[in-house]
């Protein structure tokens, strides 16, 4: 029996993964997008989200949009830190 030829390109292109990172692996083949540059945009988005973060809470969290909007922040801080965890400077020759 065929399969339909979307389910197996489906398969041929999710293989060893799974579905939600099979978009991500195929812009890494195709080197429109590299794992340092997704690193760092992580990492600087880890930075720079807390700002907006910490004005939230002082601002007060009063209502259920203000809710979302903190939870929504807290996420996407986390996941930054997550994606950014393995972003490094360069060492450089003179700081030895």
């Amino acid at each position: 029996m065929r399969l339909p030829q979307t389910l197996t390109d489906r398969s041929a292109h999710t293989e060893g993964g799974d579905e939600s990172t099979a978009p991500i692996q195929q812009l890494r083949a195709r080197s429109l997008i590299g794992r340092s540059s997704v690193e760092a945009v992580g990492f600087w988005a880890a930075v720079v989200l807390p700002v907006p973060t910490l004005l939230v809470l002082v601002v007060g969290v009063g209502t259920i949009t203000e809710l979302g909007v903190f939870s929504g922040l807290l996420t996407a801080n986390l996941l930054a830190f997550y994606i950014g965890h393995g972003h490094s400077r360069p060492e450089s020759e003179s700081s030895h």
